[in-house]
């Protein structure tokens, strides 16, 4: 009996890594076809062709569009949570600290494929006006906590400029903004460099209160 359990036990988990699978799949479809084609054209039939799944499989998976959307939605911000990847360790010095959250953010975020697409999916959603409204509902809750945290792991910020939360802010929509550009065939030199800029701006903005102190 116990050996039947045990086999029992192998075969729900396989049955969940196989349904884990099925549905990365799809999400990577979803993503795929938004950013290529558009967001017109990821219906569940074409994005059930690209993942090679069935349209049933899809439909059991998410159920609607919207849900597989929403999914698309939540997956491009989870990296902003409280235990996501973006933030670097807190005590490392404010120049190595400013270079790897940039990179961090751009590699997790803000550069990958899923975040480009999810702006086709921003730009597209205005015609399901719910969905429009659940996104914009998550991002009122999601940039605040992302520029606490952001002002947290630079407590230099909060210290010594003028106006740390407009800082953050501005922070946050300058990595969007090169994140939009990936639109068009943009060398990956630029984005670098921009990167590094948006890093040395960090440092500046941490320094800020010494630099003007400095000054005759």
């Amino acid at each position: 009996m116990a050996t039947f359990s045990s086999k029992t036990r192998r075969v729900v988990r396989t049955q969940a890594e196989r349904s884990e699978t099925t549905r990365r799949r799809i999400l990577d479809s979803a993503v795929s076809l938004i950013r290529r084609q558009g967001f017109q054209k990821a219906n569940l039939l074409n994005i059930a062709t690209g993942a090679k799944v069935t349209l049933g499989a899809l439909q059991h998976q998410f159920g609607t569009r919207q849900a597989l959307l929403e999914e698309v939605v939540e997956e491009v911000m989870a990296p902003l949570s409280d235990n996501g990847p973006v933030w670097p360790d807190a005590t490392i010095p404010l120049g190595e600290r400013a270079s790897e959250f940039v990179k961090r953010a751009w590699q997790h975020i803000y550069g990958a494929d899923s975040y480009v697409a999810a702006w086709g999916l921003f730009f597209g959603c205005k015609s399901i006006p719910s969905l429009f409204k659940r996104i914009d509902a998550k991002r009122q809750a999601e940039d605040p906590v992302s520029f606490a945290h952001f002002l947290e792991l630079f407590p230099e910020i909060s210290a010594n400029h003028n106006d740390p939360e407009g800082f953050a802010e501005m922070v946050f929509s300058t990595l969007r903004g090169i994140a939009v550009f990936k639109l068009f065939p943009v060398k990956e030199k630029s984005i670098t460099a921009q990167l590094e800029c948006l890093a040395g701006m960090i440092v500046a903005a941490a320094r800020d209160k010494q630099r003007k102190a400095s000054r005759p």
